[in-house]
């Protein structure tokens, strides 16, 4: 017989960053992936805002986006892996990829929105400096 499964003890102690916030962007729940990726401790982050981690120039786009989808109960990122600039606590800026799940109550109401997110700065820098490299080289061709 197998034994029963720690979700709790995965959540924890995931490398990725696991976020889960309310109907107003609350963080409720905040992972050791999270402290590790974003500087910012579990205590530090629960019940503040995912404004946490959003760049300021991000913030008002995001939160029309985070309104309707809690309004309407659909998101257009379902199942999408997403990429965008987030903010470590320190102040320097990230690039980070996550994928979202909705959460719903037993009458299928919204109640809040999961992500797990990875820290993908390396590979967003990497890319920027090939893009820079290939311009330069059909610069010198042209």
């Amino acid at each position: 017989m197998s034994q029963p499964i720690d979700l709790a003890s995965f959540v924890a102690s995931a490398a990725d960053a696991i976020v889960i916030a309310d109907r107003d962007g609350r963080i409720v729940l905040w992972n050791g992936g999270a402290e590790t990726i974003f500087g910012h401790l579990a205590a530090e982050a629960l019940g503040e805002s995912l404004d946490l981690i959003i760049p300021e120039r991000f913030r008002a786009r995001h939160w029309v986006g985070f309104r309707a989808t809690m309004e309407t109960g659909h998101t257009r990122h379902a199942g999408a892996v997403l990429q965008v600039p987030a903010t470590h606590k320190d102040g320097r800026r990230m690039s980070i990829s996550f994928t979202v799940a909705l959460l719903t109550d037993a009458g299928g109401r919204v109640t809040g929105i999961g992500a797990i997110l990875r820290d993908d700065t390396a590979r967003w820098r990497a890319e920027r400096e090939l893009r820079a490299r290939l311009a330069a080289v059909e610069g010198t061709i042209a």
